[in-house]
């Protein structure tokens, strides 16, 4: 039965190497080949692989061409001392379809002659693969025998690609009626991960033949394993965030010898310390022993947790490394969050940042100082705005919201002309665009009242709020007089007729008119007349006007009708 021997070998000598089993089978227990399988062509029509502790021979008959023909299969020799189970174990070798259909199951073929037996060849081979890694100087040791001929022979393959491909190793066997034993070494068979063993039966056109067929018993594998060994040192960083990289130096000690060649290979283990499936995060081509040191990158894909652990193994030969002692960590990100930001406007002022959670982190972006965003600074457009949270390891995590400022409305205001204390309220106008609303002294419901604002120079605002939101402001001035060198139109000599009128008025006057104005409720000069016969209102709205006559020394004032 198949033994492989991982930790513990059968040390066959003394030293710093030891001779090793890796692998052995007397197909006493069971059966760790596969019999007569398709490889390289094979096929059973007239001879085939049996496993049994048949030796006896006997007479049988094979029918060739419609005619019996009679043959003799001798005894299978007995096997000597060194075979585990002699003198007659199990063993695997050829018989003939002919001689087990006879009752006949000792070792024995029957040749190809061209005619009732075309050529034939037949194929054993491990099942498994086994693995050498660590291993020199490996040796396949067997017993075998055939007689055969130089046309009927036994061969040995070996497979390093789990049997995708086989390499013939010794051709020939045959020509030996007795239990004979050998070993065969190759270095391609050193140190690798995926070895098999395979037996080949030829069986050729010839003219002559002998029994026994291709028989192997007690086949055993072994290697020289050095005594070599890697105690990994403790490292100095024991903790990073997730995603990061970190960069490691891996101090390690190393005992025995290294071939040319050897890599020494820092790996680090998962999360829980194990190493069945390392990640390779440093190499050093050396083949020293002693103190050594890898620089080492962990990547930053490994997964949150606090039990990782490094360790240094070798190549050539193979040896692995105890790992650095002490857990590893690799530290979670905090949980970060932010929530939407509303649209601001870029006069609207700076405004308090508050959609980050958990408190306590902080905000950073253009237009962002001390936890306040300025629109007026980051200007118009859309910004990204960062919250970043900070753990007691040192991990950092930043969530990521957008803000929009807004432009402000464009907002005009009309010049107003001047009034005098004595005018009625008036409605303003000329803020635009339209819907806004007015403020100032003397300013009520839209409404500038002289009296109430008092003689002087006032500031009247306009004020627009689009549909964002946003605001935007025009002011302007309007002066109030006592208008005391204004004369009432009782207080003269002058008369204005037709009042109300339609198209045009006149004015009388027994003083000499220097210029005539016409202003409309909201106190703005609405045309200007230079002294005439008469003056004509066509294209003006109905409604009340004020007509102020200046005259050399004084000006006159009064209310004209126009429908």
């Amino acid at each position: 039965m198949k033994q492989l021997l991982l930790s513990v070998g059968l040390f066959l000598s003394f030293g710093t190497i030891a001779q090793t089993i890796i692998y052995q089978e007397n197909f006493e227990s069971g059966n760790s080949f596969t019999l007569n399988s398709a490889d390289l062509g094979a096929s059973t029509v007239y001879n085939t692989w049996l496993v049994n502790n048949t030796y006896a021979g006997g007479s049988g008959t094979f029918v060739c061409m419609g005619f019996p023909f009679s043959f003799t299969v001798p005894n299978t020799p007995s096997q000597p001392a060194g075979i585990t189970g002699n003198p007659s174990s199990n063993y695997m070798h050829i018989s003939a379809q002919a001689a087990i259909s006879s009752g006949i199951t000792c070792a024995s073929y029957i040749p190809s002659d061209g005619t009732c037996v075309t050529d034939e060849s037949n194929f054993t081979k491990m099942t498994t693969p086994i693995s050498t890694v660590g291993y020199t100087s490996v040796t396949i040791d067997f017993w075998w025998m055939c007689a055969g001929s130089s046309t009927a022979y036994g061969e040995l393959y070996y497979s390093l690609d789990g049997g995708s491909t086989w390499i013939l190793k010794q051709s020939n066997f045959n020509n030996v009626t007795n239990w004979t034993q050998v070993a065969i070494t190759d270095a391609a068979w050193d140190n690798v991960a995926s070895l098999m063993f395979a037996y080949r039966f030829v069986n050729t056109t010839a003219s002559t033949a002998a029994d026994p067929s291709l028989s192997i018993d007690e086949i055993v594998v072994t290697g020289m394993s050095a005594s070599n060994s890697i105690t990994t040192d403790l490292v100095s960083t024991t903790g990073w965030c997730e995603g990061d990289t970190a960069n490691l130096t891996v101090d390690f000690t190393a005992t025995g010898s290294y071939n040319a060649g050897n890599v020494f290979s820092a790996e680090i283990s998962d999360n829980a310390g194990a190493f069945t499936a390392p990640i390779v995060i440093g190499t050093l081509s050396s083949t020293t022993s002693g103190s050594q040191s890898i620089s080492a990158t962990v990547p930053g894909t490994l997964s949150v947790g606090t039990g990782y652990r490094v360790r240094v193994v070798a190549s050539d030969p193979v040896t692995t490394g105890t790992d650095n002692g002490s857990d590893l960590s690799v530290y979670a990100l905090p949980t970060v969050s932010q929530s939407s930001l509303l649209d601001v406007c870029v006069n609207g002022g700076a405004v308090n940042l508050v959609s980050g959670s958990p408190s306590g982190g902080t905000y950073s972006g253009v237009g962002v100082s001390g936890g306040m965003f300025d629109p007026s600074v980051a200007g118009l457009g859309t910004h990204s705005i960062d919250y970043t949270i900070t753990s007691g390891n040192g991990c950092s995590n930043t969530a990521t919201e957008t803000i929009t400022v807004l432009d402000a409305p464009t907002v005009t205001f009309a010049a107003l002309n001047d009034v005098c204390t004595a005018d009625a309220a008036f409605a303003l106008s000329g803020g635009s665009p339209a819907g806004g609303t007015y403020a100032g002294t003397g300013v009520t419901g839209g409404m500038f009242d002289p009296s109430v604002a008092g003689v002087g120079t006032h500031t009247i605002t306009y004020s627009y709020t689009d549909g964002n939101g946003c605001d935007g402001t025009a002011t302007q001035t309007i002066t109030v007089d006592n208008c005391a060198s204004l004369l009432s139109l009782e207080e003269s000599s002058l008369v204005i007729y037709p009042n109300p009128v339609k198209e045009s008025f006149t004015i009388k006057s027994d003083d000499k008119l220097q210029e005539v104005s016409l202003v409309d409720a909201s106190g703005r000069v609405i045309k200007t007349y230079a002294p005439s016969s008469t003056y004509s209102v066509n294209g003006l709205a109905p409604g009340v006007y004020s007509v102020v006559i200046y005259l050399e020394n004084n000006s006159v004032r009064s209310s004209l009708v126009i429908e």
